[in-house]
């Protein structure tokens, strides 16, 4: 019998404090902004302690490995990783910032990061990440204390698919930038990054139309690659309580729509976090 789509919800509670364990990395000394935009797909300007920015580092034919948050720091540039390991091209930054007297160091134990609900109570301290997920209503606290509220008994994989977020199923190099949420983010005018000539060649040739999708459906679907009225989908992460990712083709339109007798909701995640 198929679940009604109406009853088909998520987990997420008020009051969600869901700790984040990933990897975060401190980027010391002169230059540290440039050294960065060297390998990302937007540049990263030098703006004042407290700023919030956005790298994507991708590999030579385009495709994302990482997608950090770039918080502005009088010490430097600390990145909160998207990645669930420490990504390897944080060797090519050593080397180029120890040329300049700069260093890279594992920020993890010290700087602790969470995602939280916009009803949890104000912290005094930390840095807010605001408007967070499909309808902006949670934010990631980066701070230098645990906190005080107690951690939410959920997986952030969980979280991340229902709310759009990058998982490993996303990263890695799998996929281009375009097509899992991060488009807004792709600068071809900024040098040479690794993966640019892919992204030029794509943008005058064939530009990138696939987008990331949140499927929601209130049974898991056994057919991975689905060929709809309006388009094709491609399911490419585990359905966790109901809720899936997946790259659609341009003509797929959000909303709800029946499948071989299934009903599934739509949803585009036009900025992935």
């Amino acid at each position: 019998m198929q679940t009604d789509l109406a009853a088909v919800g998520s987990r997420l509670v008020d009051g969600m404090n869901l700790e984040d364990s990933r990897p975060t990395t401190l980027l010391e000394g002169d230059g540290v902004e440039e050294v960065l935009s060297s390998i990302s797909t937007v540049k990263i300007e030098p703006y004042p302690p407290g700023t919030i920015s956005r790298a994507v580092i991708c590999n030579p034919v385009g495709k994302t490995i990482d997608a950090p948050y770039v918080i502005h720091d009088e010490a430097g540039l600390i990145l909160l990783h998207l990645c669930q390991e420490k990504p390897e091209y944080l060797s090519s930054i050593a080397r180029n910032l120890s040329k300049k007297g700069g260093s890279v160091r594992d920020a993890s134990l010290v700087i602790s990061r969470s995602f939280q609900d916009e009803e949890c109570l104000d912290q005094s301290d930390g840095i807010i990440i605001q408007d967070i997920g499909i309808e902006g209503s949670f934010r990631i606290r980066i701070s230098s204390d645990r906190g005080d509220e107690a951690p939410s008994d959920l997986s952030f994989q969980h979280f991340a698919l229902a709310q759009g977020g990058l998982t490993e199923h996303h990263l890695g190099g799998r996929y281009l930038p375009q097509e899992i949420g991060l488009s807004e983010f792709v600068k071809l005018q900024n040098g040479c990054y690794p993966g640019q000539e892919i992204h030029a060649r794509l943008d005058s040739r064939n530009p990138v139309t696939k987008r990331l999708v949140r499927i929601r459906c209130g049974e898991e679907l056994e057919k991975k690659r689905l060929i709809t009225e309006d388009g094709k989908l491609k399911i490419f992460t585990p359905f966790e309580d109901f809720f899936a990712h997946a790259i659609a083709d341009d003509g797929v339109v959000d909303g709800v729509i029946n499948h071989e007798g299934i009903d599934m909701e739509i949803t585009t995640i036009h900025s992935a976090f």
